[in-house]
């Protein structure tokens, strides 16, 4: 039996939830000058400026992805 479009979107969105992690140390920044881990990253989207640690679960795994140039959930 084929699957349904709603069904196949109800999997994505359970796989993206699956995956998504509260931490993700590659995007934690450090002061390149003292080491130290208390600042924070900011990214520029559509324009403007964003802090990171703001944002949530969602767009952060987006983030992530985009770092290894996987713009797409599909593509892993």
């Amino acid at each position: 039996m084929e699957e349904t479009k709603s069904s196949k979107e109800i999997k994505k969105i359970q796989e993206i939830k699956d995956e998504q992690i509260d931490d993700f140390p590659e995007i934690k920044p450090t002061c390149p000058i003292c080491g130290s881990d208390s600042c924070f990253g900011m990214s520029r989207v559509v324009g403007y400026f964003s802090i990171i640690e703001n944002w949530n679960r969602s767009k952060k795994a987006e983030l992530k992805r985009r770092q290894k140039g996987n713009y797409w959930h599909d593509e892993e």
